[in-house]
């Protein structure tokens, strides 16, 4: 947040989220406002050395494939719910995490 603050230009993110219906709601959003962005970095704060990084990657989920496809994407709440509903199963199957020795599931992560 301090770049942020400074004006310095930073990549799209969320953060100060602490549980995960609030980081799927986060992510839901942020996809939706960034389609074309295929590939999503996690980092947990208080982790150091890369041991908090985790990727997620989208371009294989047939549901954002479909509205990239769209000629105009209506952003709503529906879609926002409908996205929550397909992370919530994607995530923990497609999760690259760094350091897979200390977390070894997405659960742990």
């Amino acid at each position: 947040r301090i770049f942020q603050q400074a004006d310095v230009p930073t990549p799209i993110s969320a953060f100060d989220i602490y549980d995960e219906q609030e980081f799927l709601m986060s992510l839901a959003k942020l996809i939706a406002h960034n389609l074309y962005n295929n590939k999503w970095i996690f980092k947990i704060d208080d982790e150091f050395g890369g041991r908090g990084h985790a990727s997620f990657n989208t371009d294989n989920i047939k549901f954002i494939t479909n509205l990239r496809k769209q000629k105009k994407i209506e952003i709503n709440d529906s879609v926002i719910e409908k996205l929550i509903e397909v992370l919530q199963k994607q995530v923990p199957r497609k999760v690259k995490i760094a350091c897979p020795g200390l977390y070894k599931t997405w659960k742990e992560y």
